[in-house]
């Protein structure tokens, strides 16, 4: 799963109003942001403004996804799927 298919996800989990949710909704953010910003980032310190402004796209995305208000981007790095064939945990 990509971060922008993880945030959408979380979203979708948001808005269901069929069900009581009596907590609060939200998931372990540290694979819904990452990605995009180690990737931008790359271990430069001419990136680190980049890779901050990345990291914090995807906080604004997931702070939406949990109110369910999250409309969603076509950001290339976000949209990237994270998923490692035969990965073993």
């Amino acid at each position: 799963m990509s971060e922008e298919e993880a945030s959408r996800n979380l979203n979708a989990m948001n808005q269901l109003t069929s069900i009581r949710k009596p907590w609060h909704v939200s998931f372990s953010f540290g694979r819904a942001l990452q990605n995009s910003c180690v990737k931008t980032w790359q271990g430069k310190q001419e990136n680190y403004q980049a890779a901050q402004q990345a990291l914090i796209q995807r906080c604004q995305a997931n702070s939406q996804a949990q109110r369910g208000q999250y409309k969603g981007s076509d950001d290339a790095a976000a949209n990237e799927t994270l998923f490692v064939p035969n990965y073993k945990y």
